[in-house]
């Protein structure tokens, strides 16, 4: 639950200015005849207000929360009449009052041209109407509600269980509403009982963020855009990874998720990429808390796995709200780490309340295969043998082509396969919907909550047990949270919080072009083979069943020696080609984690203007891993196992001097405090290849053993200050600075100063003359620097390691650095890369904030990135890492917000839109590119270009003559460019997400489009189809189908003289046959034919719910109950490329986006959600 929530009781019910709660029928004398003394210099209205209501008995009553209670103000005044006094005070704060029997109420004045001065009283007598207002999301009662005869200023507030009981004039209508609600305006008719929804405002929840290093400020006081997602976002239609859940939900952020299971990592990109050699990720922050979000897996060229990141341990149950910190100016005071924007979560605390909270969550969904795979399924196993298409004869043939779809059409014959048995050469099916499971995950939640006025506390559980569409292969996690909020002697508060978090991953599938990745061995499974029979034998799934023939065996061997039973069972004569089943049911792979999220701050209130803070927070977890290539593995017939240990901790420690108090109109809000961080990280490895005894898989029983040990540690200590200056409530200018020392660097070069500097107007409440359809506007400009630490610990260290070698009888090392190992040379100048950014907006809203439009525009620059540079071996060394590069963001974002329909049904919609424009501006000097990733199929690769793009995919392309015809060889396939040159770009143009709520009469239905646009992806996988013939394009130029036709020239002289002759006719079978396994080739490729628009627009998620009316469960001790149905990747509306999600990638690694190769599928995921409070 929001604290807003709680911010809306305290300010509604405690304090003065809420609507008094008893009925108003008696007579008091008239403003004009109650006289009064005052002599009040320069204090608030709310205590001028209280000194009134104590010399007169006439309460107030404020139900406008735009009304600054906290303005200074002057009132002298001697034996001068009430109403006079308010008169003064309407003048000078452009207020308006009026007086309903006992209750004075205080409104904003609506803008005029002219001054009017408002001061009205009136008596009614009214009839009695009652009722309950509840939350229409979960039931629960709302106390502090205003309840107001519209039109007047009579009116109530709920009390703590939502009931209120209010007179009301024949023919009035009831106006209800509360902070962080949408508000209902009723008529009472000939009713005497009115019970009442409210719906959540989404656009006033957000009336206070949290910001950098923790500390809460008002939304209209910023210089900068940030936007806040409410954890409800998160808990339904979950994901196992929070930071997937960001899509398509924040304005200039694109949130990318690899196809690699339900324990994968999220890449998360905040308004372009700004360095060359990093990641390019934000700093997480939880509670005030910096945590690590490293990756310990990462796909590549020759495979690899994604085994998570840092974000999979929050629980999604514990968080209360995700503020995205986006420009340089949010994240400036976290200096060096701000570089890349910030992601603060901020987890749930407990509530005053009678008794103690429960609350019990239940999420569970199926994940069914999204297949989007459409394949031709006409031509089996087979090959192309002297030029004619043929199927296996042999199982030695089988065998050979087992990868191969170029056989002839499939007309039911019987044909020997691959294990020697024949089997009629037909169709077998959707091998996808045979080896793929449903996968499926439950979560269960229980939490307890509850406190007094001087402590409250939270503590929650969590327990998640999910299963991949893979076989054998899931992720369990457990969450425990603690939140303590204790005060002592009111000016002291204390509170702690803890997160520990238990994570187990089974068999985590491998990606890319690893032996063991299942899904490119179901992939390539001809058409004709059904993949059930590559299971072998019964009890070792995948292997070499018992009782095999001799002549098989020898099959099986390859030319080399026979194979046994029990080992691999190769579905084709290549070894890296892995049995699906092998790798999923006899090859191991696991990793556990537990982690430990801990802080303590301390607050103390020195006066009511003057604070003092301190906090210490701690990151720390463990990681072990193990891997198994069991004995008799197709490529590792000795097998061999892997051990692993990471242990990481990092502290942060922070302490706070606070100053706010105002002056007049002019209020100062301002801070200094210090910051020391430490991080220390270190691994054991261990690995054991070809084991001695048979089926004994311990790394003691391996011939040969490698042991491995890293460590490093590291520190910032930093000083920062923040002062905001407010005048009036409506200009605000701030700025910020902060200092980094850096343990890393050279001592004359790890001092950095971090600055800002922004100012906002909101001229909504400054311009009177503004129309009345205006209800907020705010004009915003900041300017900040701030920086990106990517700096190896030891960079300005030499390093060595022992080589192995003895001299003397002592152990011989070599240096890390020295050029035999294309080493680097520290560099003692080396410091981190600038970020500098300016970002321009505004803000308005309309209609009394039931629309509104959020735009920015920013202007980023990233200098003195850090590249490695050739250096000459002369030296004695390779290369040097240099501050040199230069890469630029320039881009807008735009936030609509709307509710067209308000009242007992209620329709709210968002809709978000961001546009990006990258350019690398400068690299080494003498150099105008940097490779980064490349696929499998080594026909592409991931460079930044000077003037490009970040991540130009660049390929070859079919050559042509000056004049543009495509030039072919005298074999009719395509002429291939020497060179690798720009033919795309796997970032998009733009992004965005549309959100809409809509809600009637306890029911709610929510759904999440998202969309990006523009951006490519050259797809290996595709490439590999058709190089197998899988593809249906593979189908064109084959025996009985369309021919496949050419029109260019040749070249029929030399490269250096060429003679072109024009070419325009169709291929032979044969031909065709060559020119899809060289175009799908690696030299030979034409790259574009593979190139696909990334494009995409996708029903992202989908929650239906009912919460049940509170007299439903009156004579229960149920206080809210929710039931929804949810969904999440439902469909995919619009995509551009064949056979595979537009999403997928197997690496969340920076310079592999756009590339794709044998990810996994996509899912469907869907189920319930089942939500109870108590």
């Amino acid at each position: 639950m929001s604290k807003l929530f709680f911010y809306g009781i305290f300010v509604q019910c405690l304090v003065g200015s809420v609507l008094h709660a008893n009925n108003g029928n008696a007579q008091k004398a008239s403003i004009e005849d109650v006289y009064l003394s005052l002599e009040l210099e320069n204090i608030t209205l709310r205590e001028v207000f209280e000194v009134i209501s104590t010399k007169t008995e006439f309460d107030f009553a404020f139900n406008d929360s735009r009304i600054n209670k906290n303005t200074k103000i002057s009132v002298k005044v001697e034996n001068e009449s009430l109403g006079n006094v308010l008169r003064d005070i309407s003048k000078n704060k452009r207020l308006k009052f009026k007086r309903i029997d006992e209750v004075i109420h205080v409104v904003k004045r609506e803008k005029s041209l002219f001054r009017s001065i408002d001061v009205e009283e009136s008596i009614i007598q009214q009839q009695s109407v009652s009722g309950t207002v509840t939350n229409s999301e979960d039931g629960e009662a709302l106390p502090g509600v205003s309840v107001i005869v519209e039109g007047t200023s009579q009116g109530t507030v709920t009390d703590i269980d939502g009931k209120y009981s209010l007179d009301v004039p024949d023919g009035g209508s009831l106006q209800f509403s509360y902070i962080g609600f949408l508000a209902q305006t009723i008529p009472v008719g000939n009713q005497s009982v009115i019970d009442i929804r409210l719906a959540p405002d989404i656009k006033q929840l957000n009336e206070v963020v949290v910001t950098a290093l923790g500390v809460e400020r008002e939304t209209k006081a910023l210089q900068y855009s940030v936007t806040e997602v409410g954890g409800d976002k998160f808990t339904e239609a979950r994901e196992n990874n929070v930071g997937n859940a960001l899509v398509g939900r924040v304005a200039g952020v694109n949130v990318s998720k690899p196809s690699s299971g339900p324990a994968g990592s999220s890449r998360i990109i905040i308004r372009g990429n700004k360095t060359l050699g990093g990641q390019n990720q934000p700093l997480y922050v939880v509670d005030g808390v910096p945590i690590d979000n490293s990756g310990f897996g990462q796909a590549g060229l020759w495979g690899g796995s994604d085994e998570g990141d840092g974000l999979n341990s929050i629980n999604p149950d514990d968080i209360e709200s995700i503020t995205v910190l986006k420009g340089a100016n949010a994240a400036a005071l976290y200096g060096s780490r701000g570089g890349n924007g910030v992601i603060n979560i901020t987890t749930k605390t407990g509530s005053t309340r009678k008794g103690i909270g429960i609350e019990f969550n239940s999420n569970y969904v199926v994940d069914r295969l999204y297949d989007q795979s459409d394949l031709q399924n006409k031509y089996g196993a087979g090959n192309y043998v002297n030029g004619v298409a043929t199927k296996p004869g042999t199982a030695q043939q089988a065998f050979q082509w087992g990868n191969q779809s170029w056989g002839t059409a499939m007309d039911g014959s019987q044909v020997v396969q691959f294990d020697g048995v024949e089997r009629p050469y037909s169709f077998a099916g959707d091998n996808f919907d045979r080896f793929f499971e449903t996968g499926q995950a439950w979560t269960n939640s229980l939490s307890f909550s509850g406190g007094g006025d001087n402590q409250t506390f939270r503590f929650s559980m969590s327990d998640l047990r999910s299963e991949s569409i893979i076989p054998n292969s899931g992720y369990d996690k457990t969450n425990l949270s603690l939140n303590i909020n204790s005060k002592f002697a009111k000016k002291l508060t204390l509170n702690t919080k803890i997160l520990y978090s238990h994570e187990y991953a089974k068999n985590r599938p491998r990606l890319s072009d690893s032996p063991s990745n299942s899904v490119q061995s179901i992939w390539r499974t001809p058409p004709s083979i059904n993949v059930d029979t590559y299971k072998g034998d019964p009890n070792k799934p995948g292997a070499i069943p018992a009782g095999t023939s001799d002549e098989l065996l020898a099959v099986y061997g390859q030319g080399g020696d026979p194979k046994v039973p029990g080992q691999e069972l190769l579905p084709a004569a290549n070894n890296w080609g892995q049995n699906p089943f092998w790798v999923t049911q006899v090859e191991k792979n696991s990793d556990t984690r537990d982690r430990l999220i801990a802080s303590g701050s301390l607050r103390y209130d020195i006066t009511d203007w003057l604070y003092l803070s301190g906090r210490v927070g701690m990151d720390w977890f463990t990681r072990r891993d193990t891997g198994l290539t069991p004995e008799g593995t197709g490529y590792n017939l000795g097998g061999s196992r892997t051990e692993g240990e990471d242990r990481v901790r990092e502290i942060n420690m922070d302490w706070m001097l606070g100053f706010d108090k105002s002056f007049g109109k002019i209020n100062i809000n301002a801070f200094a405090g210090g910051n020391k961080m430490t991080r220390r990280s270190e691994r054991i490895s261990a690995i054991g290849n070809r084991f001695s005894v048979q089926f004994f898989d311990a790394i003691n029983n391996a011939a040969t053993r490698n042991f491995g040990y890293n460590f490093s540690e590291s520190g910032i200590n930093s000083v920062y200050g923040s002062a905001e200056i407010g005048y009036d409530g409506f200009l605000f200018l701030t700025a910020t600075a902060r200092n980094d020392w850096f343990s890393v660097l050279n001592p004359d070069y790890n001092s950095i100063l971090y600055p800002s500097i922004g100012a906002s107007y909101i001229f909504s409440d400054h311009i009177e003359s503004l129309p009345s359809w205006l209800s907020f506007g705010k004009v915003r400009a900041s300017w900040a620097q701030v920086g990106i630490a990517n700096i190896n610990p030891y960079a300005a260290n030499l390093t060595y390691s022992l080589n192995g070698d003895t001299h003397l009888g002592y152990n011989m090392a070599t240096f890390s650095s020295a050029a035999g190992n294309n080493g680097s040379i520290p560099n003692p100048e080396l410091q981190p890369a600038t970020s500098t950014e300016m970002e321009l907006g505004f803000d308005l809203r309309f209609f009394d904030n039931r629309f509104g439009i959020d735009f920015t525009y920013y202007d980023q620059s990233t200098t003195d990135d850090i590249l490695n540079a050739t250096i000459s071996r002369g030296s004695g060394f390779g290369s040097t890492f240099v501050n040199i590069g230069e890469i630029s963001n320039k881009g807008v974002e735009i936030l609509l917000t709307g509710t067209p329909i308000q009242g007992d049904f209620t329709w709210d919609i968002s809709l978000n839109f961001a546009k990006n424009n990258n350019k690398v501006v400068s690299l080494i000097e003498g150099s105008d590119e940097l490779s980064a990733e490349e696929p499998r199929t080594r026909n592409v690769r991931i460079k930044h270009i000077v003037g490009q793009p970040f991540g130009t995919i660049t390929g070859r392309v079919q050559q042509t003559t000056p004049d543009g015809t495509p030039i072919f060889n005298d074999d009719g396939t395509p002429l291939a460019s020497a060179d690798y040159v720009p033919i795309g770009n796997g970032v998009p143009d733009f992004t965005g997400g549309l959100n809409n709520t809509l809600s009637w009469k306890g029911f709610n239905l929510d759904f999440l489009i998202d969309f990006k646009s523009g951006g490519d992806i050259f797809s290996g996988t595709n490439n590999r189809l058709t190089q197998w013939g899988l593809h249906q394009q593979s189908l064109i130029g084959r025996e009985g189908e369309a021919p496949l036709h050419i029109k260019g020239v040749e070249n029929t002289g030399t490269t250096d003289a060429p003679v072109y002759t024009p070419v325009d006719r169709d291929l032979t079978v044969e031909e065709a046959n060559i020119y899809w396994n060289r175009v799908g080739g690696e030299s030979t490729a034409i790259s574009t034919m593979f190139l696909y628009d990334a494009s995409f627009i996708k029903l992202r998620q989908m929650t239906l719910g009912y919460s049940f009316p509170r007299s439903m469960l009156a004579n229960t001790p149920i206080q809210r109950l929710t039931l929804s149905l949810v969904g999440r990747n439902l469909w995919v509306i619009n995509k551009n490329i064949d056979n595979v999600d537009p999403e997928s990638g197997y690496s969340n690694n920076a310079g592999a986006q756009g590339l794709e190769y044998f990810a996994l599928p996509a899912t469907r995921s869907y189920g319930f959600n089942l939500r109870v409070g108590f």
